[in-house]
């Protein structure tokens, strides 16, 4: 069956991460873009982890799993080097109503964590509904190639031309024609136009509501 993909706003949810190796690093990592309010629950860790919780970015207990401990929880994830443990783990996180992920086995996941091409706010997700993570990492390196770091900024960028926008322009087609143009254009060639490029940049146009010099704009793009 088809995965739905979503995106999961973790802020203000409580994030439960068990095993504390390398790829307990890896989800952790992954989960602190958006979670605020996250515990790891194991002997040992590796020095990142232990930096982390120094820092205050992270909850640490260093026990064993232990029946009980899923229970209050939003997203559970273990990635313990026990089969066993993560299945344990897996199984009393759905029962507490958590979503939960054993980490490498299939059968035991409510969701796969899919490679990510991150650039802040704009991410790109790729899953093969865990047939292949060595495909997904794959077209994950290509895509990082094309769309590069600038894509961090540029999505920044974007999102304050469109509050702009909403603010000099209505609601109209016009008004999601000119979003459209904006995005289809190189983020380094417009963001130079737009901050050199004095009273004749694309922000101005835009604040002009000037369609005709948007369209020449990405025709000589």
């Amino acid at each position: 069956m088809s995965l739905y993909p979503i995106f999961l706003k973790l802020e203000g949810h409580k994030v439960l991460i068990v095993g504390g190796g390398p790829i307990a690093e890896q989800k952790i990592e992954a989960v602190l873009r958006s979670a605020t309010d996250v515990t790891v629950v194991s002997p040992q860790i590796t020095p990142r982890i232990r930096l982390w919780a120094h820092q205050g970015h992270i909850k640490y207990q260093a026990v064993q799993f232990r029946a009980g401990m899923t229970q209050g929880y939003f997203l559970v994830i273990s990635c313990t080097d026990s089969e066993e443990t993560n299945r344990a783990v897996y199984q009393e996180a759905r029962k507490n109503g958590a979503l939960a992920n054993a980490v490498d086995d299939p059968g035991y996941c409510d969701f796969y964590a899919p490679a990510v091409v991150s650039r802040g706010e704009f991410q790109i997700a790729i899953s093969t509904n865990g047939n292949s993570p060595a495909l997904s990492q794959y077209v994950r390196k290509k895509l990082e190639n094309e769309f590069g770091p600038e894509y961090e900024s540029w999505t920044a960028w974007l999102g304050r031309m469109r509050d702009m926008m909403r603010q000099v322009l209505p609601r109209t087609e016009r008004r999601k024609e000119l979003l459209m143009l904006l995005a289809h254009c190189k983020p380094v060639k417009l963001l130079n136009k737009s901050i050199h490029g004095g009273n004749h940049g694309p922000l101005e146009k835009v604040r002009a509501g000037n369609q005709t010099e948007a369209r020449v704009e990405r025709a000589s793009a």
